[in-house]
């Protein structure tokens, strides 16, 4: 074993595959307003080779916590900025748009298949995903949380649903 614990050194040795561009994962943020949030999903979309973010109503970002936050992700991912009346002209029509959200009608999410080709989307960190936004969603997944607080930081959240997405397709994907 070695004592190189720097992840791009133990990557670059994995020889891991990368997902084909057909597949790659979109998020869809809806009205952020934490900076920091925005830069964690930048940060995330990188992790995960998602081949965009759209984000819809936000702050501005040129803010500089987003910057710090995303890092060297910034510039590793498209970033779309754009209106609820505009935002669906930027995914393909064979993606399926996926609310992480706790409203009526979700699914555990270890407990049902993702889509292959999945835009999820993810609401304001205390109003959620706007009503408006909610029905134009084919889908609607939500994490358990056996513990007594029952709220996760949205990028948080994020993570778990696009790593429980890349677990359920990374053999069809590749």
């Amino acid at each position: 074993m070695t004592n190189s614990t720097h992840s791009s050194h133990f990557f670059d040795q994995q020889n891991q595959s990368i997902i084909a561009d057909e597949y790659k994962p979109i998020i869809i943020t809806d009205s952020f307003k934490t900076p920091a949030n925005i830069g964690n999903i930048l940060r995330l979309g990188t992790n995960i080779g998602a081949c965009k973010i759209i984000t819809i109503e936000n702050i501005t970002l040129k803010d500089r916590k987003i910057r710090k936050t995303a890092g060297a992700a910034f510039d590793h991912i498209p970033l779309i900025t754009t209106d609820l009346a505009n935002f669906q002209s930027f995914i393909p029509s064979d993606y399926t748009l996926t609310a992480l959200e706790t409203c009526t009608g979700a699914q555990n999410i270890f407990q049902c298949q993702l889509p292959s080709k999945m835009a999820l989307v993810l609401g304001n960190e205390i109003r959620g995903i706007s009503p408006e936004l909610l029905t134009l969603c084919q889908s609607a997944i939500y994490i358990p949380m056996p513990g007594s607080v029952k709220s996760m930081n949205v990028s948080h959240a994020a993570a778990v649903a696009l790593f429980q997405w890349l677990n359920q397709h990374l053999k069809s994907i590749l």
